[in-house]
């Protein structure tokens, strides 16, 4: 598992270093305008910190990147990213399916709590929500990436016409109406990556 993750770091590394600069107009529109680069130097904390920790599990790896990163990019995307990177080292070779509902599931326990967020806020909550859903009507089944992708594309997609209910975008007349939210394309572009990688 530890090259599995090693593939997904990397891959979402450049992936975001690819379109951070896309990242950055989303978040123009609708925020202070740094999101994407925000995101790329956590990404690059994650890959320069994980390929040199490989000799350790996972969890140990995973935690100590999650930190690394909170305390490198700061504000809110620091801390509701790391969030992720920290429960995904708890994953399970032997009870994958299992293991991906907990990682999810505390995910999204925890970004809600420190987020003051729920489902519909037009937030990152708008791709991992979709995805645990699937993933427990699924429990019993092999899980493939077409339907992960499908997913998270639609997912993306419907954050198109919700209203901001939280960060700098609810300050808004329209409140982002008809624009993705930045926060929930970069996690569709590392969620898009970590299943790749995994699965």
């Amino acid at each position: 598992m530890h090259n599995a993750y090693k593939n997904w770091i990397i891959n979402s590394y450049n992936q975001i270093q690819t379109e951070y600069v896309e990242l950055n107009k989303l978040d123009q529109i609708v925020g202070d305008g740094d999101h994407g680069s925000t995101i790329l130097k956590g990404m690059k904390i994650a890959k320069d910190l994980y390929l040199n920790n490989m000799d350790s599990s996972i969890d140990e790896s995973m935690a100590l990147v999650s930190k690394q990163m909170r305390i490198e990019m700061g504000g809110a995307s620091g801390i509701l990213m790391s969030i992720f990177f920290d429960e995904s080292g708890k994953i399970s070779e032997s009870n994958l399916n299992q293991s991906l509902i907990d990682i999810f599931s505390k995910s999204i326990e925890k970004i809600k709590k420190r987020g003051k967020v729920k489902a519909g806020d037009k937030s990152i909550l708008d791709i991992y929500v979709p995805i645990l859903e699937f993933l427990k009507k699924n429990s019993d089944s092999k899980i493939h990436k077409d339907e992960i992708n499908e997913i998270l594309s639609l997912s993306l997609s419907k954050t198109k016409d919700m209203k901001a209910q939280v960060g700098r975008a609810k300050f808004l007349e329209n409140r982002g109406l008809g624009c993705i939210d930045p926060g929930a394309r970069s996690t569709e572009i590392i969620l898009r990556e970590f299943f790749d990688s995994v699965l």
